[in-house]
């Protein structure tokens, strides 16, 4: 399979290095995938687009329509990012303050 790249931030990234989320207007994250997965059965993926990770995170058209309406946004992130930014830290500055 040939490497698809794709520039983040001014700097070209392979995708199997990146990762999408879904966020809430809020900035709170809801959903996240990888972009690629490699299986030795080929079920894995490549989601290239923000539509297909988009309809990857929301599979049924109830599950679109609902992400439509709530305002979600597909957003295509580096795992190195992911890992140093925000891990398990999903909730937005405004949530986390209300949850503490």
């Amino acid at each position: 399979m040939t490497e698809l790249k794709v520039e983040i931030d001014g700097a070209l990234v392979s995708l199997d290095e990146c990762g999408w989320i879904e966020r809430r207007p809020c900035g709170c994250i809801v959903s996240a995938a990888v972009a690629v997965v490699k299986t030795v059965d080929d079920s894995g993926w490549v989601l290239a687009t923000p539509e297909q990770a988009h309809r990857h995170l929301n599979p049924t058209k109830r599950d679109r329509d609902r992400a439509a309406k709530a305002g979600l946004r597909t957003e295509l992130i580096t795992m190195q990012h992911y890992r140093e930014n925000i891990g398990a830290n999903w909730e937005c500055t405004q949530h986390q303050k209300a949850a503490s």
